[in-house]
């Protein structure tokens, strides 16, 4: 059977342009002209005037309240694992101070950083563009999200706080603005997109997962702790984690999870946030329904031994519809039932299993960081 090529020459001589326009459109593009399908998209001036001729705004109005933070250490100490082998603090120690960055959130002295820049920290000091450096302590800590609250010990009047943004509002490729000292390099400033919204990463230690805004902003040791901010001069994010050994890939909590962790420290004597843990892996559950929407809940897709959902009877393949009555949407609806909760609380879970509805499961939640024996996921 013959097979039939079509080809396409092009001629470089100029004369030779005009004479075989024709031959042209007709050897790759036969019977219509290309201009139908390989036409230029219109709008570029309502493009441009949407994104930003320049940062400069954003970091000048957001400087005064982003702070450096040094951490002195016992020496010969050694440095925790703070989240997945996959993961690297983007704080690291050098000798017996480990470096950090961070912004004020409270006029009155607060100042928000990562937990693992301060942990086991002797002395903190905290370094402000008009005041120098001061002596900061430790008021409250929320392990699983890995952020600290600081507290300067003498204040100076006319402290900048940050305002908080809604991370909710994140699209992926928004633009957002990176500030911190990396390295030591005070008030450096990277930029870049939204690269996910509610990326759950696990963390080693804790047996849970976390809701992370990915971003592709370069960041680098001592840039944990620093604001993500969006073109408004809001924090929407706290960096924490960069991707081992892969560049643009970094990640920050969400403002969303930020103020819910300083909230939950306001409210504990000692400051040190609690949370629930239920002792499952789980994920969204996948597919659309008879009208073509989304299926809702959340699938379990792992129950460790010796753990509260063991105990109360879920298994792997269950799919979680309701949590005390309230709907669950997704895997971060399910998420946020059990690690907002306190531990020792009763949840009541209405089930799915084998395609059939389950009389309702009451659980007890334990606690994330509590000593726990290992166990496997089932």
């Amino acid at each position: 059977m013959a097979v039939r090529v079509r080809t396409c020459v092009c001629f470089a001589a100029m004369g030779m342009v005009g004479m075989v326009a024709g031959l042209w459109v007709g050897r790759c593009w036969p019977g219509s002209a290309p201009s139908s399908v390989y036409r230029m998209a219109t709008g570029g001036e309502a493009a441009r005037g949407a994104a930003p001729s320049s940062f400069a705004p954003v970091v000048e109005q957001a400087a005064l309240g982003i702070v450096g933070i040094t951490a002195h250490l016992h020496m010969g100490h050694r440095e925790p694992d703070v989240g997945d082998a996959t993961r690297q603090p983007v704080a690291r120690p050098q000798a017996d101070v480990r470096y950090g960055s961070g912004f004020v959130v409270h006029a009155q002295g607060l100042v928000v950083t990562s937990r693992h820049v301060v942990l086991s920290a002797t002395q903190i000091d905290v370094t402000l563009t008009l005041h120098g450096t001061l002596r900061a302590e430790l008021v409250g800590e929320d392990q699983a999200t890995d952020l600290a609250l600081l507290r300067l010990v003498s204040p100076p009047p006319g402290l900048l706080a940050l305002p908080i943004g809604d991370s909710h509002d994140l699209r992926a490729g928004d633009w957002i603005i990176a500030v911190g000292n990396p390295y030591g390099f005070a008030q450096t400033v990277t930029a870049g997109v939204v690269s996910f919204v509610g990326r759950h990463l696990p963390h080693s230690d804790l047996g849970v997962t976390n809701d992370f805004l990915q971003f592709s902003a370069p960041v680098n040791p001592g840039s944990s702790g620093g604001p993500v901010l969006d073109l408004a001069g809001r924090v929407v994010g706290v960096t924490t984690q960069a991707a081992s050994e892969a560049q643009g890939i970094s990640f920050a909590v969400p403002s969303a999870s930020l103020v819910w962790a300083l909230d939950a420290m306001e409210r504990r004597p000692d400051g040190r946030v609690r949370r629930g843990y239920l002792g499952i892996t789980f994920a969204s559950l996948a597919g659309t329904d008879d009208s073509g929407q989304p299926n809702q809940g959340a699938v379990i897709t792992g129950v460790m031994a010796n753990e509260p959902a063991a105990r109360a009877g879920l298994r792997r393949g269950d799919v979680v519809l309701r949590v005390d009555g309230e709907r669950i949407v997704d895997a971060q609806g399910l998420h946020e039932q059990i690690v907002r909760r306190e531990p020792g609380a009763r949840i009541v879970l209405a089930l799915l299993r084998n395609g059939e509805i389950q009389d309702p499961i009451e659980a007890v939640l334990g606690e994330v960081g509590s000593p726990r024996p290992l166990g496997r996921a089932q």
